[in-house]
Parts: structure tokens; C-alpha cells; sequence
């Protein structure tokens, strides 16, 4: 078996992007579930999303209402994350992914990136290449086509307890 790829894939040695479809874990229904976001210098958490398969992928934000709740403050509502009418995440192709990862900033840890997008918003999975290594997630937030800064997000695990802890430093 030869030991070199398609012409018409790119492994790209030189940094952390390798754009070989097999490789790297797929985003699957298991990734489904409450997401958010920590403030490193307090441990507080910051920001609640939650990525819901129903026929297509789709992203939502926890965020208050403009109801305030006399009793607990404002009520929380989830928003569905999407500019304009494109509100399901679409699968970013190995050409795209190569795009916005293979610069300099991305270059440590090595891995490969998975990437459900719409227009504006988007929810990546990193399966780094050391196996020893915890898969990783991001939130990404795309502006006039291009990629920000990757948001670290942090998968909720023990999601009715850790839920009701962080709608209450939320509210």
C-alpha cells in the first residue's frame, strides 16, 4: 500500500491540521448536551449553550429574559444561535477547516478539527493526536467569513446538578 495520500487531500505536517476525513472523531449525537464556558480567573461559569440534533444540528445560548422574576431575578430563556435565516449547522469541509486552523496560532497541540458551522456561529470537536489526551471543544464565532479566536467550552457532564448551579450564578 502506498504510504502517500490522494492528491486531492492535504496533510498539513507543518502545524496542527491534518484534513484526512477518517481521522479525528466525528461530531456524533453522544456531543449533544449543555456546554459552557468558564471565567479562568474566578472558575465561575460564564456562558450556557446547548447543541441539539432534531434533523440538523443546531446551537442554542441560555441567556436572561427581559421578564424579571420577582422572586429569583430574571427567567432564562434558550436562543437559537444564527444570523439572518440560516439557523442549522452545516458540516465545514476539509478545505475550510485547512483555511481557518492551519495558521501559526494553531500549531500546538497537534490534532484534527471537526466543524458544524452556520454563518455566524459554530461548534468544533479537536481529537488531539496524543491518545492519552481529552477530546477538546470549541465555540466559534465567524465574522465577515472569518474565524475569531476558538472559545475552549467544557461539556457538561452531570448536567441536572451542574445545570441548576450555573442557571443560579447566571440569574
Amino acid at each position: 500500500m502506498p504510504n502517500s495520500l490522494p492528491s486531492n487531500h492535504a496533510n498539513v505536517a507543518a502545524h496542527n491540521v491534518y484534513t484526512i476525513p477518517s481521522y479525528g472523531k466525528a461530531i456524533s449525537l453522544d456531543d449533544q448536551g449543555v456546554y459552557y464556558t468558564l471565567n479562568h480567573q474566578t472558575g465561575q461559569i460564564h456562558s450556557v449553550f446547548q447543541l441539539v440534533y432534531a434533523d440538523d444540528w443546531y446551537l442554542y445560548r441560555l441567556q436572561k429574559t427581559a421578564v424579571e422574576d420577582t422572586d429569583e431575578g430574571h427567567q432564562l430563556s434558550w436562543n437559537l444561535m444564527a444570523a439572518s435565516a440560516d439557523y442549522a449547522l452545516e458540516s465545514m469541509d476539509s478545505e475550510q477547516i485547512n483555511y481557518h486552523f492551519s495558521r501559526p496560532e494553531y500549531a500546538e497541540p497537534r490534532g484534527a478539527w471537526q466543524v458544524i458551522r452556520n454563518s455566524q456561529y459554530g461548534f468544533a470537536k479537536f481529537t488531539p493526536n496524543n491518545a492519552n489526551a481529552d477530546l477538546k471543544y470549541a465555540l466559534l464565532v465567524f465574522q465577515d467569513g472569518q474565524m475569531q479566536m476558538p472559545v475552549l467550552i467544557h461539556k457538561l457532564e452531570e448536567q441536572a446538578q451542574l445545570a441548576e448551579e450555573s442557571l443560579v450564578s447566571l440569574a
